[in-house]
């Protein structure tokens, strides 16, 4: 996680119930920012006056972070368009060679879809379980990965790294 202003988030995590704290956004500053965490969370906990919690806070928000996260969610909304309106990689199977994988439009919904070594179609959905954005194949390191929150998974469908944390949804015949 990197903070737009490259200040840690430490605090108590908002949206969560209020004995939910968190420490993370060290830009690089682990050693610095857990020390700070620890005697930040440590006066939160006890009740205690602490001149650092404004500066920390994870629900802080500057102008700066508010015009970054405009863009990110610009971004967002632009692959979501791009992934629901737009065909797919290859227009059947059979243009998939072994060992890839390609996006495959199938009427209103979009296939992931890689062709094993052996000649195997492996057939899922193409809609990243996170928050519903199109997958696509990453030919280098043969992988399904989502470009809006960066989940990947592999040729399978089957979760590598989050923040999805299942895998995408087998086709229903």
């Amino acid at each position: 996680m990197e903070p737009v202003d490259g200040i840690a988030f430490i605090g108590r995590n908002p949206g969560d119930p209020r004995n939910v704290y968190i420490a993370t956004g060290d830009s690089g500053m682990g050693l610095t920012h857990g020390t700070i965490a620890g005697i930040l969370i440590t006066d939160l906990i006890m009740k205690r006056e602490c001149a650092w919690v404004p500066l920390y806070d994870p629900s802080r928000k500057t102008l700066r972070s508010s015009l970054r996260f405009a863009m990110e969610n610009i971004n967002v909304v632009a692959e979501y368009v791009e992934g629901y309106l737009t065909g797919g990689d290859v227009d059947s199977p059979e243009k998939i060679a072994p060992g890839e994988g390609a996006i495959i439009r199938h009427g209103l919904s979009k296939l992931a879809v890689y062709r094993d070594e052996q000649g195997t179609l492996h057939e899922r959905s193409a809609v990243c379980p996170h928050l519903g954005c199109i997958v696509s194949w990453n030919s280098l390191e043969k992988t399904w990965d989502c470009p809006c929150h960066g989940s990947s998974y592999d040729r399978y469908g089957r979760v590598i790294i989050g923040p999805a944390n299942n895998d995408l949804e087998g086709v229903k015949e």
